[in-house]
């Protein structure tokens, strides 16, 4: 069995900052509960929008059965460029596993949850964000 690499990232997700050592943890519970042979994790580079380590991982995608990423978040955030990268390993019989969601991708039917995901994504981020100063708190009350 060749294994499953995992995937970090050094910079935010999210807007969120989720150390190394928790993603990891994360993944290798994960890895654990599903019964999946899980090899160490590559780590991303603290670059916006940069992608190098996964390049390197579909570069060697012969020599591994898939990849774990901690979360959905850290797909490429060009929707094309993920589901591109999707189907490249689909087509090549590998599995992609997103630890955080609990969430599995190997066929196209997986894959058309994961477009769904993204369609509610971008259109969420295209959503103003809500600011705490437009909040009137005795509306709770």
């Amino acid at each position: 069995m060749k294994g499953y690499r995992g995937y970090i990232f050094s910079r935010s997700i999210n807007k969120n900052f989720i150390p190394q050592r928790v993603q990891n943890l994360v993944i290798r519970d994960f890895a654990a509960r599903k019964k999946i042979f899980f090899k160490l994790s590559l780590t991303e580079y603290n670059m916006k929008n940069c992608y190098i380590m996964l390049n390197s991982l579909i570069k060697d995608i012969n020599k591994i059965d898939g990849i774990i990423f901690y979360s959905i978040e850290m797909l490429p955030t060009d929707k094309k460029e993920a589901l591109k990268l999707i189907d490249l390993f689909l087509k090549k019989k590998k599995s992609l596993y997103f630890a955080l969601e609990e969430l599995k991708v190997s066929s196209k039917k997986d894959l058309m949850i994961i477009k769904e995901i993204l369609m509610i994504k971008k259109n969420h981020m295209k959503k103003k964000d809500v600011s705490y100063k437009n909040i009137d708190y005795n509306d709770r009350l």
